[in-house]
């Protein structure tokens, strides 16, 4: 997984798009195929802090790891 806040002038088509908490969230669609709960939670004094965190469904390992 990734951040990049530059997004002017990228092709972003591909992307299914989410807003959370008045952010703008990015997520890419192979993300999306894998058996994984994502949940992203804003957070800081003026809420532009993001956190991601990743587990696998129902219990299941993860089948991924965020660094």
């Amino acid at each position: 997984m990734s951040v990049d806040t530059r997004t002017k002038g990228r092709r972003l088509d591909g992307y299914r798009t989410r807003r959370i908490d008045g952010h703008e969230v990015l997520l890419d669609p192979d993300l999306l195929k894998l058996p994984v709960e994502l949940t992203i939670t804003t957070g800081g004094v003026f809420g532009r802090k993001l956190t991601a965190a990743v587990d696998g469904l129902d219990g299941a390992a993860c089948p991924i790891q965020l660094l």
